[in-house]
């Protein structure tokens, strides 16, 4: 059977090739989001709800939600410089687990008594507020990580990292000028920087394949040694949770890990979102009758709005939501974009749309098997033609079944325009390739905060 080696002339060939073009180099220090913390915070924050309702009745498990919002409205750090005031990576994962342990260790109580413990629960961990600092700028958590391109791609990879503030970053001091638009160096002396400044972790974003060929020579000793070397796109979905659709090509979604739904994967996703929409319609009851009243009260028209969607595999079905605009808000302009500020709103359906309260009844679609909890949301079929020739990709989110409340949901704000769809979009492909019960239950978890501080516009 033929084998493939490596000789010393081969060698030498490919390093001679390398040692006469030049490339940029450009250092950051960058945190390293935890993910240890998340399923012990599904475990005893799930156990927490079951003694809550078990225990405090209908008042103690939204005194316990609310408090849990409280706390991570209020927890928040700064970066090693002290420059910027971001939401911790950990503040998720470790204070709810934090609330739901100690909510679910307290002695047994009732009534009014649960619903203190409720609040004692969701506001004890600000007692770990003094450390959290300490935990996120702890050496342990932070590299230094080199990007590599001379193209466009490192340009905008840089740009993107400079402009997102939820993204823990410096730059790293190494050898030699620093000019802002990175150093240039040789290939043959890539592994000696990298030694030499301890980079941790280097990120090839270059376009050209003979320039990755010539970038793979260089760091292929080091990399057998137990350097990290990430692609651009890897590292781009790996430190903004989304997919660079920009760099993307079919042949990316045919050989990339991710995108598994297996039978009993599906099957649990289907019992997981039945039990979620009865618990929801249940407990809402009330809720949604005061809405109603309001909703008939405020203008005149339906109290529930159906509209029809593009779903799974792009079927169409009728979703229905609380109305939340006038009755006639189409009949001029025709369909447009539902905006931030849009005056065909009602003043009830703009406190519905705050809270997402109009999203309630589409529990009903969940049961009726055309939706799912979480997923990505489901456009228009007149929007979803006119996305489709702007966008690439934009039909493989209909490979999912669409949600109630999704990834793009609860990282992008209120989208209005086709640049909203396309970032969305990003969100709805990482979704698609990620999708589990544990990253549905995360992206509950940050739906309840939107919904509680009435971020939903």
């Amino acid at each position: 059977m033929p084998t493939a080696t490596i000789n010393s002339t081969t060698w030498d060939e490919s390093n001679q090739q390398a040692r006469k073009p030049w490339l940029t180099i450009r250092p950051y220090y960058l945190v390293r989001p935890s993910k240890i913390f998340f399923p012990v915070a599904v475990t005893f924050f799930l156990a927490a709800l079951v003694r809550a309702l078990r225990e405090g009745g209908p008042v103690a498990l939204p005194v316990f939600f609310v408090s849990c919002g409280v706390l991570l409205l209020c927890m928040t750090y700064r970066t090693p410089e002290g420059q910027k005031r971001i939401p911790s990576h950990l503040s998720l994962e470790l204070y709810f687990a934090v609330s739901a342990v100690i909510l679910f260790s307290l002695p047994a109580a009732h009534g009014v008594q649960s619903t203190f413990i409720s609040v004692a629960a969701g506001l004890a961990p600000l007692a770990l507020a003094p450390i959290a600092p300490r935990l996120i700028a702890n050496k342990k958590r932070l590299e230094r990580v080199l990007i590599v391109g001379d193209g466009d791609l490192a340009s905008k990879l840089c740009r993107a990292l400079d402009a997102d503030d939820s993204i823990t970053y410096r730059p790293v001091t190494i050898s030699g000028p620093q000019p802002e638009n990175g150093m240039k160096v040789d290939y043959n002396g890539l592994d000696e920087i990298i030694q030499r400044d301890s980079i941790t972790r280097v990120v090839v974003a270059e376009r050209d394949a003979e320039s990755r060929r010539k970038v793979a020579t260089a760091l292929v000793d080091l990399r057998l040694r137990g350097l990290e070397v990430n692609d651009a796109l890897d590292f781009y979905e790996e430190m903004f949770g989304k997919i660079w659709v920009e760099v993307l090509n079919s042949e990316w979604f045919v050989y990339t890990s991710g995108f598994r739904h297996s039978k009993s994967s599906v099957f649990l996703k289907r019992c997981v979102d039945v039990a979620f929409a009865l618990l929801l319609l249940i407990a809402t009851a009330p809720v949604m009758l005061i809405v109603a009243i309001a909703i008939k009260l405020d203008s005149p028209g339906p109290v529930l709005f159906r509209q029809v969607r593009a779903g799974l595999f792009g079927k169409q079905f009728v979703i229905f939501k609380f109305r939340s605009m006038r009755s006639d808000a189409e009949t001029e302009l025709g369909p447009r974009w539902a905006q931030r500020d849009d005056n065909r709103a009602t003043r009830v359906g703009r406190v519905l749309r705050r809270f997402r309260l109009d999203e309630i009844p589409q529990a009903l679609n969940v049961l009726r098997g055309e939706m799912s909890v979480v997923g990505p949301r489901p456009e228009r079929p007149c929007f979803v033609e006119q996305l489709s020739q702007n966008i690439p990709f934009y039909d493989l989110r209909h490979y999912v079944k669409p949600g109630i409340t999704g990834w793009a949901q609860v990282k992008y704000r209120y989208g209005s325009s086709i640049e909203d769809a396309y970032q969305k979009l990003q969100y709805d492909i990482y979704y698609a390739k990620h999708r589990s019960f544990l990253c549905d239950m995360k992206i509950l978890f940050q739906t309840i905060g939107i919904v509680v501080f009435g971020k939903g516009l």
